[in-house]
This record gives structure tokens, sequence and C-alpha cells, in this order.
């Protein structure tokens, strides 16, 4: 029942244009290391995700390096996949990365018949004393004297006749492609730039749009570390075949890190921490808001154990994050295997696992 439930919710907001939450599948971020400290990543990218968190962080690679990762999210219900490629060039650092949501099968039940018999689920006229009328559908002799019986929409409460000759099956598919540069300015200061182009696809209609996130990160010791990306810098604009337009209003992405080296444990703790700040009016569905300003928190940390075995707790915009990592060397490349975990109080939890590979 799942599929047909959200396919009723998307069939009923396919007329609408939703701008606020337009870019919400560009959100769910890249690689199981950074989402395991909660997404707090910003001011640590120092790997090929760093495309997505931050791209001046992609001056920090070391050498060419791939990374791949795969989430199934609700459930299973909606899953992602993530591939990335990253180099150093000349003085600065380039990067592709495609990001896929595959929300599976999605039922269309706007074919869908029901009896218009009002909320109360009875047949007959409100307030007339009809038998068998309870006359509880809203019915108001002044302010809404028709009740909702007969007003040509399903009101909770009325007989749907489940015909499954009448529910179509469509998809709903997201693509996302990063192309990202990153230069230092000094040996303190860099910036970097991902272009993004979007294909989205919802049942029989599609949508394409493009947009771009500009970046810096200031590293002005090797236990301190800044970072400030602007998701959206210009505004990412997609249009779909329908005619209509979203807007994806810009997001800024501030975060900082320190580092310190336990040396008789030989292990190196990473402590971060991110904010995201909306101007939308995402309001009561951000962890934090003024007027249309809104601030979401992620903090993290990472314990890696003799440059080998990584432990990972954090918090996304309240919830509960958790992973693990291990790195290791195969044939003269680095390997890395990481794992992340994602809590939620009201849906299923999110696994995420990903591979990074140096070549």
């Amino acid at each position: 029942m799942k599929p047909v439930l959200f396919g009723i919710i998307v069939s009923a907001s396919l007329p609408a244009v939703a701008a606020k939450y337009a870019g919400e599948f560009m959100y769910v971020g890249a690689g199981a290391r950074a989402l395991g400290m909660g997404g707090a990543f910003c001011s640590v990218a120092d790997d090929a995700t760093a495309a997505y968190w931050n791209p001046a962080g992609l001056v920090s690679l070391p050498g060419r390096e791939i990374q791949l990762m795969h989430s199934e999210r609700f459930g299973g219900l909606v899953k992602y996949d993530y591939l990335a490629y990253a180099q150093p060039f000349g003085g600065s650092a380039i990067s592709a990365s495609l990001f896929r949501t595959d929300a599976g099968d999605i039922a269309d039940t706007t074919g869908l018949e029901w009896l218009d018999t009002g909320s109360d689920g009875v047949a007959g006229e409100d307030g007339a004393g009809v038998p068998g009328d309870s006359g509880s559908d809203d019915y108001d002799p002044l302010t809404n004297p028709g009740g909702t019986e007969n007003n040509g929409r399903w009101d909770p409460g009325e007989e749907l006749i489940y015909d499954e000759g009448r529910i179509s099956w469509g998809s709903a598919v997201d693509y996302a492609l990063y192309l990202s540069w990153a230069r230092p300015l000094t040996d303190e200061l860099s910036l970097g730039a991902s272009m993004k182009i979007i294909q989205r696809t919802l049942m029989d209609h599609s949508a394409f749009g493009a947009g771009l996130d500009a970046g810096i990160r200031w590293t002005p010791s090797d236990v301190f570390a800044a970072g400030l990306n602007i998701q959206d810098a210009v505004g990412t604009h997609i249009f779909w075949d329908t005619g209509s337009n979203e807007s994806v209003v810009p997001t800024a992405k501030l975060g900082a890190s320190t580092v310190w080296s336990l040396g008789r444990l030989s292990t190196v703790v990473t402590v971060s921490a991110d904010g995201d700040f909306r101007f939308e009016g995402r309001k009561y569905s951000a962890q934090y808001h003024v007027g249309d300003v809104s601030l979401d928190t992620h903090f993290g940390a990472e314990f890696l154990v003799r440059d080998r075995v990584a432990l990972r707790l954090g918090t996304s915009e309240g919830s509960f994050t958790a992973g693990a990592g291990l790195r290791i060397g195969i044939m003269g490349h680095p390997v890395s295997l990481d794992y992340a975990f994602l809590g939620h109080e009201d849906l299923d939890d999110t696994h995420r696992i990903s591979l990074g590979i140096g070549i």
C-alpha cells in the first residue's frame, strides 16, 4: 500500500508549483563518511565528495579518486545512488558527480471513483432529517448549508471505489550532474564552484534545470578549518514540460571543524559543526526560524584509529546519525569502505554504504 498511498499524494500535488521544497532531492548528501558525521562536512570536505559539501575542498585531494554510494530511504521506498570522480589538475582540481533519486513505481490514482456522500459517509441531504443521514459532514445552516455531500471532491469518510484497473503506474526519477572546479588562492584559502545540470521525471512529465554552487574553505592551521558553501547561489531554475517553473532559493551552508591527535591511542579525532541557513520561509519545518530565515544544524565527530578504522557519531537536523569506516590498501590503491545510519522518529531508518577508491 505504500506506493499507492504515495501515488495519491503525488497525484493530488501535480498541478501545484512547489518552489519552497523544489531542491529537496539535492539535499540528501554524498558519501557515508560525511553522512555518518551528521552531514557536518562543509569545512572537513577533503575527498571527492567535497564537490557536493564544499567544492573548495577539492584542492585537498592527494590524487585521483572515485566515490560511490547507495542508499535506501524510508524503508526502501526511495533509492539514492551517487557516483563521483575527482582529480588534481595543474594547480587546481576538477570533478564530475552524478546523483540519482528513484522513488520506484508510483500509482496514479486520479482515475479512481468515490461515493460523494459527504464526510459522514452516509447519503442523504444534510439537516433535512432524511433517515440514515447523521448530518455531521461539516454541515452548518449558515456557513456551509451544502455540507460536503455532492461537492465533487473526495472528502475523508467517503467510500473510495478501489478498482485496480483504474490505477496507472509511473515513476519519479531525478538526476543531478555536478561539474566542479577548485583552486587555492593562498596556502590557507581556496575557492571552488559546482555547475549543476538537473533532469527530472514525474509520471508522464519531465523537467530540465541548471544552477550553481560556490564555496570557500579556510585552513589557517592543521587543527582548524572553516568553510562556506552557497548552494544554488544564483537560484536554480527548473522548467517543466507543463509550462510551470520552479526556482530553488539559495542556501548558505556554514561550517567549522577542529582536529587533534591522541598520540598514545594512535587516534585522530575530528569534531565538526554545520548550519544550513535557508531563506524560503520554511518556518516550523526547520529546527529554528525567524521570519522567512530558517536554520538546520548538523554536528559530527570522527575517531580514526591507526589511520585504518573509523567510528562516527552525529546529529542531522536533530536526528541521530552513526557510522563506521575501514581504510585498506589493495594493489597499491587506497580503498575506503564506509557505512552510515540515520534514525528518524516518524519514518523508517536510512542506511547508506559508500566506497572510495584512489586511482
